[in-house]
């Protein structure tokens, strides 16, 4: 009786699971659309910045592309930059993918760095906006997406600071028809302690979910993520998190082999 009731039990939390992988397989993005004005940046600005003979910075950099997307996947990069009147520098890559009922922004290889014996400060900007095309199957209510960050630096004396802000915005249409703003994610970190110092920044968002969105529309996003030392360095990569519904599948699995552990004792008295 026991083995029978627990096959059962297993094979229902089997069927949940498949249930959720065949719900998520009909509700997906299919492509990055290419429609202006959707578009990714990053700049680089060290015209705040000064040397100890109160010389500014020359260097305003932005590389720009619009419209952005095509495919599941598009990235922009600003290669190592270096203003030839201060010294600093600054390097980094964006990336925004989409496919299933995943989407991601991923921030790879970003330095901003501010000479030491500089005044004033300098940014390095990312800015995007991007067009998710939902499928026949719209795309089911999730947990919000967003990217958490690994940073670490140097804040070289007391006074002096690196930070991290910005938002990125969502936007879709729910199952009523109405386009609006779905979740806003807000960034907001400061490291004003003198030395080195490494974190994880994590996003915080309004909601935390994003409803379930209308087949053939489109989700939007638009972000701003703005590094800024004075005068400090800092590093940053995005830091990953489990895929929605991953959790589940594993919380599955998780409990499926608890309950054959915890019973097969008995199950082999039989």
């Amino acid at each position: 009786m026991k083995i029978k009731s627990l096959r059962c039990f297993v094979a229902a939390l089997a069927l949940a699971g498949g249930l959720f992988l065949t719900s998520s397989a009909r509700a997906q993005i299919t492509v990055i659309n290419t429609p202006i004005p959707p578009y990714g940046s990053i700049l680089f600005n060290a015209t705040s910045s000064y040397t100890s003979l109160l010389l500014p910075g020359i260097t305003s950099v932005n590389p720009y592309t619009s419209p952005w997307g095509g495919g599941n996947s598009v990235s922009q990069n600003l290669g190592l930059t270096t203003d030839p009147v201060t010294t600093d520098f600054a390097q980094g890559t964006i990336t925004v993918s989409g496919s299933g009922n995943n989407y991601n922004i991923a921030l790879t290889g970003v330095t901003l760095n501010q000479a030491a014996g500089n005044t004033g400060y300098a940014d390095l900007i990312f800015q995007f906006s991007v067009e998710f095309q939902l499928g026949g199957g719209g795309l089911l209510s999730q947990p919000t997406l967003f990217p958490n960050f690994a940073v670490s630096g140097t804040v070289q004396n007391s006074g002096n600071f690196a930070s991290v802000t910005g938002y990125i915005n969502y936007y879709g249409t729910d199952y009523y028809g109405v386009y609006g703003l779905l979740d806003t994610v807000n960034y907001n970190a400061l490291f004003n302690t003198p030395g080195n110092f490494s974190s994880i920044i994590s996003g915080i968002p309004n909601n935390g979910t994003t409803p379930n969105l209308s087949p053939n529309t489109v989700l939007d996003l638009v972000g701003y993520l703005d590094f800024k030392v004075d005068p400090a360095s800092i590093n940053a990569e995005t830091f990953p998190v489990p895929e929605p519904g991953s959790g589940l599948l594993l919380g599955l699995a998780a409990v499926s082999g608890f309950l054959w552990r915890r019973f097969a004792p008995s199950v082999a008295l039989f």
